[in-house]
């Protein structure tokens, strides 16, 4: 037998003090309730740490001590399902149940067990660490209420939307037909009138008629703006599409753009349409309007430029807020929406007596060249 000398031993022991007040500091300081239980059958508490009798309401660890575990159960049940566990598994994690405390209210706490087999018994002692969950559960229990709370007012919204949008949609179809037996009634009368007077007022009311039109088109249009999912959109070949209808002489519109996309929603095209055809109409002897790109750093900015007359100075923000421009309506009120929904947005910043100058700002992310996102 070999025999350890005094300092040898000295050592261990020193060793072993300072592991126990490392672990008692440990047990201490957490925010979680630590114990020890004994021997079945009735697994009285052994010891703890301060944060597991605070938890329950108990004075101190003392008041605690020698206490049956299914005492300290709400439902003393919970503590069988246990027991079995930890006599099969050796370990339970994360389970949760209802702890009662000294007045005899409840707190919810998630528990993690390990068994401590003895020499002749199955379990010498159980350690369990305990979390007080309650708060944390009441906040979830809330937040679900309030889910439950948005998604049935959402449900209910969007059942209104419906209803409305098909209100709005037939009130559209009628309102038109009528606008239509108008035009047509006036057209009969222009034609059964020689009267100038008679004439003057007739071309006024189809005027009336027109711009009524155009204002009902309005409202569908932006009724439509983010209704469907935003796309990536080749510049070049949209330009083109949408402004074939166009009457464009030849040579008119020239377009440097090439392998560029953008993202963006799918009336995009009413955008390109509506810089081309104000352009054609308001510009006076418009005879040239160019497409081009500039890259600036990690943006990209699409420059729409024509050779009219461009816009003065104090009607470069009115136009695109329904303020009328010469009649320029709600197209470029509609284009700064449209881009706005994938945070793409326009400004005009031509030069007065030179020509318009529509400029399209694309923030990162939202274009890409040849494929590839930049």
């Amino acid at each position: 037998m070999i025999k350890k000398n005094a300092g040898e031993q000295t050592t261990s022991h020193d060793a072993l003090q300072d592991y126990q007040e490392k672990y008692r500091i440990l047990t201490e300081m957490m925010p979680l309730g630590t114990f020890r239980l004994g021997p079945a059958p009735e697994y009285r508490v052994v010891s703890a740490n301060r944060m597991f009798p605070q938890m329950l309401g108990f004075d101190s660890v003392d008041t605690l001590e020698g206490i049956p575990v299914k005492n300290l159960m709400i439902d003393p049940a919970h503590w069988q399902q246990i027991e079995t566990d930890l006599v099969r598994d050796g370990t339970v994690t994360h389970r949760e149940l209802q702890l009662k405390q000294k007045e005899g209210s409840g707190i919810l706490v998630a528990l993690n067990a390990r068994v401590v087999p003895g020499t002749n018994v199955p379990i010498a002692w159980i350690d369990g660490v305990a979390e007080d969950v309650t708060e944390r559960k009441v906040l979830e229990m809330e937040m679900h209420y309030h889910e439950a709370e948005v998604n049935r007012y959402a449900l209910a919204l969007t059942q209104a939307n419906k209803k409305l949008n098909l209100l709005s949609s037939i009130t559209r179809h009628d309102i038109l037909n009528q606008l239509t037996a108008l035009v047509g009634y006036l057209e009969l009368m222009g034609e059964n009138s020689k009267d100038p007077k008679i004439q003057k007022y007739i071309d006024v009311e189809k005027r009336i008629a027109e711009t009524i039109r155009k204002q009902i088109q309005f409202t569908k249009d932006y009724h439509e703006i983010g209704v469907e999912s935003p796309q990536w959109y080749d510049v070049k070949k949209t330009i083109e599409t949408v402004t074939a209808p166009l009457p464009l002489p030849k040579g008119t519109l020239i377009s440097s753009i090439e392998k560029i996309s953008i993202y963006a929603d799918p009336l995009l095209e009413k955008v390109f349409y509506n810089l081309v055809e104000n352009a054609l109409r308001h510009g006076k002897g418009v005879s040239r309007i160019t497409f081009s790109t500039v890259i600036q750093g990690d943006s990209i900015t699409i420059v729409c430029e024509d050779n009219g007359e461009g816009i003065p100075e104090e009607y470069k923000e009115a136009i695109f807020n329904r303020q009328h421009f010469k009649n320029t309506g709600f197209g470029l009120f509609l284009s700064r929406e449209i881009l706005g929904i994938t945070s793409l947005s326009i400004r005009e910043t031509g030069e007065p007596g030179k020509g318009g100058r529509f400029e399209i700002m694309v923030p990162p992310g939202y274009f890409r060249v040849e494929g590839h996102l930049v």
